[in-house]
């Protein structure tokens, strides 16, 4: 398969990918500033928008995915790239004590550990992923998920046998 890249200048690049995802899907937030491409979108809308994104637009490489915990929602960002310079960001929110969104494997593998390590970190879930363990953190005994800002340093671990 032969990879093509978006062709044209920066900013007409950017100002397609902004009119390519309001002309598909509703928006909540759009804009450009510098060298990205910024838009929010609803959480059941998030594999849809980087489909239209990676299949429609031509942008290939989703870079990584930030997580915030904002007690009592989390805001996710997923940072693509156009290889050429432009930068995509397309956000969300999902909210909820056990939060869960829909996983974007499919569409872009890169997205595997990068969820791996939302559920890990933060206890995001990813609906549909093919292998949705923990990273870093043990896989048993161990239900805590360390960047939440309700996680307490001294919480009891009970790692049986280990000491």
């Amino acid at each position: 398969m032969a990879l093509k890249l978006p062709e044209g200048d920066l900013k007409k690049r950017l100002d397609g990918y902004l009119s390519g995802f309001r002309n598909r899907h509703g928006l909540e937030e759009g804009e450009t500033a510098g060298n990205s491409v910024r838009v929010t979108v609803r959480p059941g809308d998030i594999r849809s928008v980087l489909t239209t994104a990676r299949e429609d637009l031509g942008i290939m490489h989703l870079s990584f995915i930030t997580v915030v915990d904002l007690k009592g929602s989390f805001g996710l960002t997923y940072e693509l790239l156009d290889l050429r310079g432009g930068i995509v960001k397309v956000r969300t929110s999902i909210e909820g004590t056990e939060p869960v969104i829909d996983s974007v494997t499919r569409v872009y593998p890169t997205a595997n550990w990068h969820e791996r390590e939302a559920y890990d970190m933060f206890g995001v879930a990813f609906r549909g992923h093919p292998d949705l363990r923990r990273t870093f953190m043990w896989q048993d005994h161990f239900d805590h998920h360390p960047l939440l800002k309700e996680f307490e340093i001294n919480t009891k671990r009970t790692f049986e046998g280990l000491r």
